[in-house]
Protein backbone atom coordinates (compact mmCIF):
# COMPACT_ATOMS: atom_id res chain seq x y z
CA UNK A 1 0.00 0.00 0.00
CA UNK A 2 0.98 3.40 -0.88
CA UNK A 3 -1.64 5.38 -0.25
CA UNK A 4 -4.97 5.46 1.77
CA UNK A 5 -8.10 8.29 1.84
CA UNK A 6 -11.55 7.74 3.34
CA UNK A 7 -14.53 9.15 1.91
CA UNK A 8 -18.10 9.95 3.56
CA UNK A 9 -21.41 10.62 1.25
CA UNK A 10 -24.83 9.86 1.36
CA UNK A 11 -25.50 10.10 -2.12
CA UNK A 12 -25.29 7.65 -5.44
CA UNK A 13 -21.53 5.84 -4.68
CA UNK A 14 -22.23 3.92 -7.26
CA UNK A 15 -21.88 6.55 -10.01
CA UNK A 16 -19.40 8.52 -8.48
CA UNK A 17 -17.27 4.93 -8.03
CA UNK A 18 -17.85 4.04 -11.93
CA UNK A 19 -16.29 7.75 -13.20
CA UNK A 20 -13.22 7.06 -10.66
CA UNK A 21 -12.46 4.13 -11.84
CA UNK A 22 -12.82 5.49 -15.82
CA UNK A 23 -10.42 8.04 -14.44
CA UNK A 24 -7.88 5.79 -13.01
CA UNK A 25 -7.14 3.51 -16.08
CA UNK A 26 -3.55 5.09 -16.71
CA UNK A 27 -2.73 4.41 -13.19
CA UNK A 28 -3.71 0.60 -13.14
CA UNK A 29 -2.24 0.66 -16.92
CA UNK A 30 0.94 1.25 -14.85
CA UNK A 31 0.94 -1.58 -12.00
CA UNK A 32 -1.00 0.10 -9.74
CA UNK A 33 -4.34 -0.76 -8.20
CA UNK A 34 -7.35 0.60 -6.22
CA UNK A 35 -8.87 -1.54 -3.48
CA UNK A 36 -12.51 -0.39 -2.15
CA UNK A 37 -13.59 -1.19 0.90
CA UNK A 38 -17.34 -0.46 2.43
CA UNK A 39 -16.80 0.58 5.95
CA UNK A 40 -19.79 -1.02 8.09
CA UNK A 41 -22.26 1.99 10.20
CA UNK A 42 -21.27 0.40 13.28
CA UNK A 43 -18.13 1.22 12.82
CA UNK A 44 -18.60 4.47 13.04
CA UNK A 45 -19.13 5.99 16.33
CA UNK A 46 -21.50 8.60 15.80
CA UNK A 47 -25.25 8.46 13.85
CA UNK A 48 -24.71 8.78 10.23
CA UNK A 49 -26.60 7.92 7.01
CA UNK A 50 -23.83 7.89 4.78
CA UNK A 51 -21.53 5.50 3.28
CA UNK A 52 -18.05 4.97 4.07
CA UNK A 53 -15.83 4.21 1.16
CA UNK A 54 -11.97 3.38 2.41
CA UNK A 55 -9.85 3.57 -0.53
CA UNK A 56 -6.43 1.84 -0.19
CA UNK A 57 -3.77 2.63 -3.51
CA UNK A 58 -1.53 -0.63 -4.37
CA UNK A 59 1.62 -0.53 -6.17
CA UNK A 60 5.15 0.23 -5.90
CA UNK A 61 8.50 1.50 -7.18
CA UNK A 62 9.79 0.48 -10.35
CA UNK A 63 13.77 1.54 -10.84
CA UNK A 64 13.23 1.61 -14.85
CA UNK A 65 9.90 3.62 -14.20
CA UNK A 66 9.38 7.34 -15.48
CA UNK A 67 7.27 7.73 -12.63
CA UNK A 68 7.45 7.42 -8.77
CA UNK A 69 5.51 6.77 -6.26
CA UNK A 70 5.08 10.13 -5.03
CA UNK A 71 3.84 10.77 -8.77
CA UNK A 72 1.57 8.32 -8.87
CA UNK A 73 0.12 9.53 -5.68
CA UNK A 74 -0.17 13.09 -6.86
CA UNK A 75 -2.05 12.11 -9.94
CA UNK A 76 -3.94 10.49 -7.82
CA UNK A 77 -5.48 12.80 -5.76
CA UNK A 78 -6.01 15.17 -8.52
CA UNK A 79 -8.45 12.49 -10.20
CA UNK A 80 -9.73 11.87 -7.09
CA UNK A 81 -10.43 15.67 -6.09
CA UNK A 82 -11.77 16.49 -9.34
CA UNK A 83 -14.27 13.44 -9.36
CA UNK A 84 -15.58 14.30 -5.83
CA UNK A 85 -16.11 17.63 -7.56
CA UNK A 86 -18.63 15.92 -9.82
CA UNK A 87 -20.45 13.87 -7.11
CA UNK A 88 -21.07 17.03 -5.47
CA UNK A 89 -22.52 18.91 -8.59
CA UNK A 90 -24.05 16.27 -9.90
CA UNK A 91 -25.80 14.60 -7.12
CA UNK A 92 -25.74 16.49 -4.44
CA UNK A 93 -26.97 19.84 -5.86
CA UNK A 94 -30.88 18.27 -6.03
CA UNK A 95 -30.65 18.06 -2.08
CA UNK A 96 -29.50 21.39 -2.02
CA UNK A 97 -32.04 23.26 -3.91
CA UNK A 98 -34.45 21.61 -1.85
CA UNK A 99 -32.76 22.47 1.56
CA UNK A 100 -32.55 26.29 0.33
CA UNK A 101 -35.96 26.16 -1.02
CA UNK A 102 -37.64 24.82 2.48
CA UNK A 103 -35.27 27.22 4.60
CA UNK A 104 -36.13 30.42 2.66
CA UNK A 105 -39.70 29.42 0.95
CA UNK A 106 -41.32 26.67 4.00
CA UNK A 107 -44.03 28.93 3.89
CA UNK A 108 -44.93 28.27 0.41
CA UNK A 109 -47.45 25.96 -1.13
CA UNK A 110 -46.13 22.34 -2.24
CA UNK A 111 -46.51 23.42 -5.83
CA UNK A 112 -44.74 26.53 -5.67
CA UNK A 113 -41.76 24.44 -4.14
CA UNK A 114 -41.82 22.66 -6.95
CA UNK A 115 -42.04 25.39 -9.38
CA UNK A 116 -38.94 26.25 -7.72
CA UNK A 117 -37.11 23.57 -7.90
CA UNK A 118 -37.92 22.94 -11.35
CA UNK A 119 -36.81 26.49 -12.42
CA UNK A 120 -33.65 27.07 -10.58
CA UNK A 121 -32.69 23.40 -11.43
CA UNK A 122 -33.05 24.45 -14.84
CA UNK A 123 -31.41 27.54 -14.44
CA UNK A 124 -28.70 25.57 -13.43
CA UNK A 125 -28.82 23.47 -16.09
CA UNK A 126 -28.50 26.14 -18.62
CA UNK A 127 -25.70 27.62 -17.04
CA UNK A 128 -24.01 24.17 -17.79
CA UNK A 129 -25.36 24.24 -21.36
CA UNK A 130 -24.60 27.97 -22.37
CA UNK A 131 -20.95 28.81 -22.97
CA UNK A 132 -20.76 32.36 -21.69
CA UNK A 133 -22.81 31.21 -18.30
CA UNK A 134 -20.55 27.77 -18.15
CA UNK A 135 -17.40 29.44 -18.71
CA UNK A 136 -18.67 32.03 -15.72
CA UNK A 137 -20.26 29.82 -13.30
CA UNK A 138 -20.35 26.13 -13.71
CA UNK A 139 -17.04 25.53 -15.04
CA UNK A 140 -15.43 28.02 -12.28
CA UNK A 141 -17.62 26.29 -9.79
CA UNK A 142 -16.49 22.91 -10.79
CA UNK A 143 -12.84 23.83 -10.94
CA UNK A 144 -13.17 25.81 -7.31
CA UNK A 145 -14.63 22.79 -5.96
CA UNK A 146 -12.16 20.39 -6.87
CA UNK A 147 -9.14 22.55 -5.93
CA UNK A 148 -10.93 23.14 -2.52
CA UNK A 149 -11.06 19.26 -2.16
CA UNK A 150 -7.72 19.20 -3.38
CA UNK A 151 -6.39 21.31 -0.83
CA UNK A 152 -8.54 19.18 2.17
CA UNK A 153 -7.01 15.94 0.42
CA UNK A 154 -3.32 16.79 0.81
CA UNK A 155 -3.43 17.91 4.63
CA UNK A 156 -6.08 15.27 6.24
CA UNK A 157 -7.23 11.43 4.96
CA UNK A 158 -10.80 11.62 5.69
CA UNK A 159 -13.40 13.71 3.90
CA UNK A 160 -17.25 13.26 4.53
CA UNK A 161 -18.89 15.20 1.90
CA UNK A 162 -22.05 16.98 3.48
CA UNK A 163 -19.88 18.79 6.32
CA UNK A 164 -17.31 19.30 3.46
CA UNK A 165 -20.05 21.18 1.86
CA UNK A 166 -21.76 22.81 4.81
CA UNK A 167 -18.68 24.07 6.16
CA UNK A 168 -15.89 24.94 3.39
CA UNK A 169 -18.14 25.72 0.47
CA UNK A 170 -19.58 28.75 1.15
CA UNK A 171 -19.29 29.94 -2.33
CA UNK A 172 -20.97 27.24 -3.88
CA UNK A 173 -23.84 27.32 -1.61
CA UNK A 174 -24.21 30.97 -2.25
CA UNK A 175 -24.84 30.15 -6.15
CA UNK A 176 -27.58 27.27 -4.96
CA UNK A 177 -29.21 30.15 -3.05
CA UNK A 178 -29.05 32.93 -6.11
CA UNK A 179 -30.31 29.79 -8.52
CA UNK A 180 -33.34 29.80 -5.93
CA UNK A 181 -33.98 33.43 -5.80
CA UNK A 182 -33.73 33.75 -9.63
CA UNK A 183 -36.40 30.64 -9.42
CA UNK A 184 -38.57 32.84 -7.18
CA UNK A 185 -38.68 36.11 -8.79
CA UNK A 186 -39.25 34.55 -12.10
CA UNK A 187 -42.36 32.54 -10.16
CA UNK A 188 -43.50 36.09 -8.89
CA UNK A 189 -42.98 37.44 -12.70
CA UNK A 190 -45.25 34.15 -14.36
CA UNK A 191 -47.83 34.52 -11.49
CA UNK A 192 -48.36 38.51 -12.01
CA UNK A 193 -48.46 38.32 -15.85
CA UNK A 194 -51.32 35.02 -15.07
CA UNK A 195 -53.18 37.86 -12.85
CA UNK A 196 -52.88 40.06 -15.59
CA UNK A 197 -53.94 38.22 -18.52
CA UNK A 198 -57.12 36.95 -16.24
CA UNK A 199 -57.90 40.42 -15.47
CA UNK A 200 -58.14 40.78 -19.35
CA UNK A 201 -59.92 37.85 -20.04
CA UNK A 202 -62.23 38.99 -17.40
CA UNK A 203 -62.63 42.29 -19.09
CA UNK A 204 -63.47 40.70 -22.43
CA UNK A 205 -65.83 38.08 -21.23
CA UNK A 206 -68.18 40.74 -18.99
CA UNK A 207 -68.54 43.59 -21.53
CA UNK A 208 -70.54 43.65 -24.93
CA UNK A 209 -68.99 43.28 -28.41
CA UNK A 210 -68.21 46.57 -30.25
CA UNK A 211 -67.46 44.14 -33.23
CA UNK A 212 -68.82 40.23 -33.36
CA UNK A 213 -65.87 39.48 -35.65
CA UNK A 214 -62.72 40.81 -36.55
CA UNK A 215 -60.15 39.55 -38.65
CA UNK A 216 -56.30 40.25 -37.74
CA UNK A 217 -53.95 39.75 -40.44
CA UNK A 218 -49.60 40.10 -39.01
CA UNK A 219 -47.36 40.44 -41.84
CA UNK A 220 -44.22 39.11 -42.61
CA UNK A 221 -42.79 43.12 -42.45
CA UNK A 222 -44.41 43.71 -39.09
CA UNK A 223 -47.50 45.38 -39.75
CA UNK A 224 -50.84 44.23 -38.54
CA UNK A 225 -54.31 44.92 -40.44
CA UNK A 226 -57.63 44.81 -39.01
CA UNK A 227 -61.09 44.33 -40.82
CA UNK A 228 -64.66 43.15 -39.87
CA UNK A 229 -66.68 40.00 -41.15
CA UNK A 230 -67.32 42.13 -44.12
CA UNK A 231 -63.94 42.98 -45.25
CA UNK A 232 -64.57 46.99 -44.05
CA UNK A 233 -61.37 47.79 -42.11
CA UNK A 234 -61.57 48.63 -38.61
CA UNK A 235 -62.75 52.29 -38.07
CA UNK A 236 -60.07 54.47 -36.67
CA UNK A 237 -62.38 55.48 -33.52
CA UNK A 238 -60.86 52.68 -32.01
CA UNK A 239 -57.00 54.23 -32.75
CA UNK A 240 -57.34 57.54 -32.24
CA UNK A 241 -57.64 57.15 -28.55
CA UNK A 242 -54.33 55.77 -28.43
CA UNK A 243 -52.28 57.99 -30.87
CA UNK A 244 -51.52 60.71 -28.77
CA UNK A 245 -49.81 58.17 -26.44
CA UNK A 246 -48.21 56.36 -29.27
CA UNK A 247 -46.71 59.76 -30.06
CA UNK A 248 -45.08 60.01 -26.37
CA UNK A 249 -44.08 56.57 -26.34
CA UNK A 250 -46.81 56.12 -23.55
CA UNK A 251 -47.61 52.97 -25.39
CA UNK A 252 -45.64 50.58 -27.32
CA UNK A 253 -47.17 49.23 -30.35
CA UNK A 254 -47.32 45.64 -29.01
CA UNK A 255 -49.12 47.06 -26.18
CA UNK A 256 -51.95 48.96 -28.61
CA UNK A 257 -52.79 45.69 -30.71
CA UNK A 258 -53.61 44.49 -27.81
CA UNK A 259 -55.63 47.40 -26.79
CA UNK A 260 -57.70 47.69 -29.61
CA UNK A 261 -58.43 43.95 -28.86
CA UNK A 262 -59.43 44.41 -25.74
CA UNK A 263 -61.46 47.42 -26.25
CA UNK A 264 -63.55 45.83 -29.28
CA UNK A 265 -64.25 42.85 -27.01
CA UNK A 266 -65.12 40.42 -30.63
CA UNK A 267 -66.02 37.19 -29.90
CA UNK A 268 -64.20 35.79 -32.46
CA UNK A 269 -60.61 36.65 -33.76
CA UNK A 270 -60.09 35.11 -36.90
CA UNK A 271 -55.73 35.00 -37.47
CA UNK A 272 -54.66 35.34 -40.96
CA UNK A 273 -51.26 34.07 -42.58
CA UNK A 274 -51.17 31.80 -39.21
CA UNK A 275 -48.18 29.53 -40.89
CA UNK A 276 -46.36 33.36 -41.06
CA UNK A 277 -47.55 34.17 -36.97
CA UNK A 278 -44.51 36.06 -35.35
CA UNK A 279 -43.49 35.18 -32.10
CA UNK A 280 -43.71 38.76 -29.88
CA UNK A 281 -45.71 39.51 -26.43
CA UNK A 282 -48.76 40.79 -28.43
CA UNK A 283 -49.76 37.09 -30.37
CA UNK A 284 -49.00 35.35 -26.97
CA UNK A 285 -51.52 37.50 -24.81
CA UNK A 286 -54.05 37.87 -27.45
CA UNK A 287 -54.13 33.63 -27.41
CA UNK A 288 -54.33 33.54 -23.75
CA UNK A 289 -56.79 36.29 -23.24
CA UNK A 290 -59.20 35.41 -26.19
CA UNK A 291 -58.40 31.60 -25.76
CA UNK A 292 -61.38 29.79 -27.82
CA UNK A 293 -62.48 32.99 -29.37
CA UNK A 294 -59.35 32.29 -31.42
CA UNK A 295 -59.60 30.87 -34.99
CA UNK A 296 -56.55 30.25 -37.28
CA UNK A 297 -56.62 30.52 -40.81
CA UNK A 298 -54.12 28.31 -43.03
CA UNK A 299 -55.19 30.30 -46.14
CA UNK A 300 -58.31 32.14 -47.95
CA UNK A 301 -59.42 33.93 -50.89
CA UNK A 302 -59.89 37.21 -48.28
CA UNK A 303 -56.35 37.36 -46.66
CA UNK A 304 -54.57 36.15 -50.05
CA UNK A 305 -55.94 38.88 -51.31
CA UNK A 306 -55.41 41.35 -48.53
CA UNK A 307 -51.46 40.14 -48.73
CA UNK A 308 -51.51 41.37 -52.41
CA UNK A 309 -52.96 44.46 -51.77
CA UNK A 310 -50.30 44.94 -49.33
CA UNK A 311 -47.72 43.71 -51.93
CA UNK A 312 -48.98 46.41 -54.42
CA UNK A 313 -49.48 48.89 -51.58
CA UNK A 314 -52.82 50.10 -52.19
CA UNK A 315 -54.15 48.88 -48.61
CA UNK A 316 -53.94 51.30 -46.18
CA UNK A 317 -51.25 50.76 -43.57
CA UNK A 318 -51.34 50.39 -39.60
CA UNK A 319 -48.19 50.74 -37.24
CA UNK A 320 -45.46 48.91 -37.62
CA UNK A 321 -45.05 46.42 -35.07
CA UNK A 322 -40.98 45.37 -33.94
Amino acid sequence: MIYEFTIATAHNTDSFLQELDNRLRWIKQRGYELEIRLVPISAVPYPTDSQLLHFCLHGKDYSDSTFRNEDIIYIFKHQLAEVLAEHIVNDWESKLLWREIYRTYRKSSPEDRQSLYLKAGDFLRRCHQNESLNLLMNFGRKNRISHRILEHINENDFLAVEGFINFCMKEYLTEIKFAVEVAAEELKNEKEYNDFVNLLRYFVDTQAPRIKEVNLLLGNNGLFYLWDHTGCKIEEQYMQHYLDDLLLDDVSLDDLLVSILITIAPRKIIIHNAMELPRNESVEIIKQVFEDKIVFCRGCKRCARFLCEIESGRQRQYPRLD
